[in-house]
């Protein structure tokens, strides 16, 4: 059981788009997103929108055009992501996990109850990073739903990784965010509403689970 974690922001934005279909297929290839037939497409490279695509990989520009999307999918169609970052680590995960979770704060409450639902035999906190660099971001996130992890199923960890994780947690780890590198770029590039919408705690009652291919809603 894997829960990988790329807040800013492709676990938000595939929490977004799971409240308005039942699945996202996912890629890191744009030529592979581009094969596919009846699809918006959705994506980004460097945090900035693929130029010949539907949407770039933002929550609340696809919350402006749900109704677009919705529409789309009642009619058959499909949704697919690319993003920079976020694809490589599912995939990488998904050959050693029997379960992959998508992680967010906006989600961090329920993916953490049905991480426990399914979990058998313990589970890995996966941050995805920023192109191969240390992102604070995704570990405060992952101390976060840690906690919630904790706090559900009664058992403390003796992980230390996750221990400093969780202490990421007791003081403003909301500023932590908004002032990391991952939200000065994304501020850069004209995204702060992106940014707020991202460190909504629990604001998504939604869980989704990578299959190798696509996001699946639970």
């Amino acid at each position: 059981m894997a829960i990988v974690i790329d807040v800013l922001r492709a676990s938000t934005t595939i929490n977004t788009l799971l409240q308005l279909c039942n699945e996202v297929y996912i890629t890191d290839s744009i030529e592979k997103a581009n094969s596919y037939e009846n699809a918006i497409k959705i994506g980004e490279r460097n945090g900035k929108k693929i130029e010949e695509f539907d949407f770039g990989n933002s929550p609340t520009e696809i919350l402006r055009n749900k109704e677009k999307i919705l529409e789309h999918v009642k009619n058959d169609g499909k949704v697919v992501l690319t993003t920079t970052n976020g694809t490589r680590v599912m995939k990488r995960v998904f050959e050693d996990a029997n379960y992959v979770l998508i992680g967010s704060i906006t989600n961090a409450k329920y993916v953490a109850e049905k991480a426990l639902e399914l979990s058998k035999s313990g589970m890995t906190l996966v941050p995805c990073h920023r192109k191969g660099t240390f992102a604070i971001e995704d570990v405060v996130v992952a101390g976060l739903i840690a906690s919630y992890i904790e706090e559900i199923g009664k058992e403390k960890t003796k992980n230390e990784e996750v221990l400093m994780a969780k202490l990421l947690t007791k003081g403003d780890w909301k500023s932590l965010i908004l002032n990391s590198n991952s939200a000065d770029n994304l501020r850069n590039l004209g995204y702060h509403e992106d940014l707020l919408f991202c460190i909504c705690e629990n604001a998504q009652n939604v869980v989704g689970m990578f299959d190798g291919e696509k996001v699946v809603r639970l």
